[in-house]
């Protein structure tokens, strides 16, 4: 009877799977989802407990994976939402003289045979390698939510977008962001797993190759404060790259993630926790918590351990790119094996003097929008700084051209020269407007632009070619309409005599009489001026829009001097479009009390006039428009 009851049982379950099958349906039991690892494989962390012991992996010297020991500590609950923290004493590898170090974020722990988590906290200047053990049940966890979201979007036709802070669409914000230096990294602070009496996440080891004193220390302000411990590194020898480089990636083993490649590199190392299928887990902790991204995902090899009284680092390279770091969430990084990144091409061309010979250097940079206008900019500063120091008095030739998808392509073409130019900052300053260009449109609000690829051109001249504006005068205070205003400008170059050149300003025949103000200014009085003359300029609506701010503020150069007089109010602004030379009738329509009123267009006449130097400074005066004109209070030149 026992075996009739059993195989009517057994043929009971295969109907009932198939049917189950037909209809769509899965039965739920304790195996893995699909693609992910099998729970039985790792522990539940209710299942932990005092005093367990187990085994770690991780690699302290080139790919040779070594072993240390491991014993639970406790269990704290709720670090975090969602989260707990397995406390463990390591031994072994001589972690008692180096302590927890950095570089060992994700070496996995193992207690009788099943994953335990990985190793991602620690405290610095601690007496004991007391680590915190991040669950490998809640990294699977993030990952499978991060990956049905992604999959979701997806399905949705939702494409990842980082916006700008509406805060910076302004004027005044605006007509500076091409010529300051504004940009920094914006990527999400990593969410840690709560402080537990000054336990934090193990900072990531960033190897810097080709890096310059004074783009390490940019790095390391900018990356610093979210987890990253820059420092100067170098490549794998080739030997060891042909050696190495193909080894798969096994739990314990080193994991790169690359942010720049090619004549420079930049490159975080972390520790493999586990590999299901193509699916790679590590770190315990976020890299800069952003969710879906994309990274190469590289090999690495380890040179050594340098031992230090805080924490001590793992100094690493990385080898070969296998794959795309696809998911940084709270609880790790992940990625998969075989897909090939996306990456953004730059080629920086450097000549520094006149009988030097140029340097061109290319490099690929993570396409990551909140991190990208930074990485440009410490490529960019990078380049110059491998020339060595920058001289004291300089003149810059600046050339960029973005190749964009679809649009037709912004260039710069700019001189730079005056005191915010040297120093140390002095690359920063040189290079803003083009790092801003690309923070611009990766990060814009309003649509995707795809930058195909990023070629600068700078030629530096030990001498300083800026000039201010001191005063200007008019030839005449009173003009018709219809004749033309003539200023006669006094600049004062550096280190050299007074100059005075002349500005000639058509006035249009149907212009109003009245009394007016000539402002003549330098390239960035006459961006804030036209800003809040055309306040459609910086409420754009679409790509077209955005495109056309940075071209307005790249169509001129530093070495103009232009002067501008502004008519009488004419037009509105409606919904991002400029409405022009409209009767005062059809203004009247677009201001009732019932609405917020529409912000005006002040036209301007201008003209401007190119000058030997670059201009710093403006000035204005005041004329008369009259069709008599009378007795003029100026003298003609």
């Amino acid at each position: 009877m026992r075996f009739e009851f059993s195989t009517k049982a057994r043929s009971w379950g295969r109907r009932l799977a198939a049917a189950l099958a037909l209809t769509g349906m899965v039965l739920v039991t304790n195996q893995s989802r699909a693609g992910e690892p099998d729970p039985r494989s790792y522990w539940d962390v209710k299942d932990v407990r005092p005093g367990m012991k187990g085994i770690g992996r991780t690699v302290m010297v080139g790919t040779k994976l070594e072993q240390f020991d491991a014993e639970v500590l406790g269990v704290m609950k709720d670090v975090s939402p969602g989260r707990d923290m397995i406390l463990c004493r390591l031994s072994g590898l001589k972690l008692e003289h180096s302590g927890i170090i950095q570089g060992m974020s994700g070496s996995p722990i193992y207690i009788d045979g099943k994953l335990l988590g990985a190793v991602a906290f620690a405290w610095e200047f601690a007496k004991d390698p007391i680590a915190g053990i991040t669950p490998f049940s809640q990294m699977v966890q993030y990952v499978r939510s991060s990956d049905r979201k992604l999959a979701a979007e997806t399905a949705a036709g939702v494409e990842r977008h980082a916006a700008l802070d509406p805060k910076t669409w302004n004027a005044e914000a605006l007509a500076d962001g091409l010529s300051g230096v504004n940009v920094s990294f914006s990527a999400p602070i990593p969410v840690s797993a709560g402080g537990f009496a000054g336990m934090k996440a193990i900072s990531t080891p960033m190897a810097a190759s080709g890096f310059s004193p004074g783009a390490l220390a940019l790095l390391g302000e900018r990356l610093g404060p979210l987890g990253m411990a820059p420092m100067s590194g170098g490549a794998a020898p080739e030997r060891i790259v042909k050696e190495e480089g193909d080894k798969p990636f096994v739990p314990g083993a080193p994991l790169s993630v690359a942010m720049v490649t090619g004549d420079f590199d930049l490159s975080a190392v972390g520790t493999v926790t586990h590999v299901e299928g193509d699916r790679v887990y590590g770190f315990g902790h976020p890299m800069f918590g952003l969710g879906a991204c994309q990274f190469p995902l590289m090999t690495g090899y380890i040179h050594t351990v340098y031992p230090r009284a805080s924490v001590s680092m793992k100094l690493s390279s990385p080898l070969k790119t296998v794959g795309i770091l696809d998911t940084d969430v709270s609880t790790c990084v992940a990625g998969r094996i075989g897909p090939v990144p996306d990456m953004l091409p730059m080629t920086i061309k450097v000549k520094t003097g006149r009988y030097s010979e140029p340097r061109t250097y290319k490099v690929q940079v993570v396409r990551e929008p909140n991190m990208m206008p930074s990485l440009v900019m410490s490529v960019l500063m990078n380049a110059i700084d491998t020339e060595g120091n920058l001289p004291e008095d300089l003149t810059a030739r600046v050339k960029a051209s973005f190749t964009l998808k679809g649009h037709e392509p912004i260039k710069i073409d700019d001189v730079l020269s005056g005191q915010r130019y040297s120093g140390p900052m002095g690359p920063a300053a040189i290079f803003g407007p083009v790092a801003n260009v690309a923070g611009l449109l990766s990060r814009n609000p309003l649509a995707p632009v795809r930058i195909e690829s990023i070629d600068a051109e700078i030629d530096i001249e030990p001498t300083r070619t800026s000039a201010s504006i001191e005063t200007v005068r008019l030839a005449t205070d009173r003009v018709q309409p219809g004749q033309t205003l003539k200023a006669y400008l006094t600049l004062k170059p550096y280190k050299q005599e007074r100059k005075t050149i002349e500005i000639k300003l058509p006035i249009p025949a149907d212009m109003p009489e009245g009394n007016y103000d000539a402002s003549l200014s330098d390239l960035n009085g006459t961006l804030r001026r036209r800003f809040r003359n055309e306040p459609s300029l910086i409420d754009p609506r679409d790509a077209a829009g955005i495109l056309r701010l940075i071209r307005v503020q790249t169509e001129l150069n530093r070495k103009s001097v232009t002067i501008a007089v502004q008519r009488p109010d004419r037009g509105i602004t409606v919904q991002g479009q400029s409405l022009p030379n409209l009767p005062a009738s059809v203004r009247a329509v677009f201001s009732t009390p019932r609405q917020t009123p529409e912000p005006p267009i002040r036209a301007d006449i201008a003209a401007t006039v190119e000058t030997p130097w670059v201009i710093e400074g403006s000035q204005s005066i005041r004329f008369t428009v009259t069709k008599d004109l009378g007795l003029s209070s100026a003298t003609p030149l």
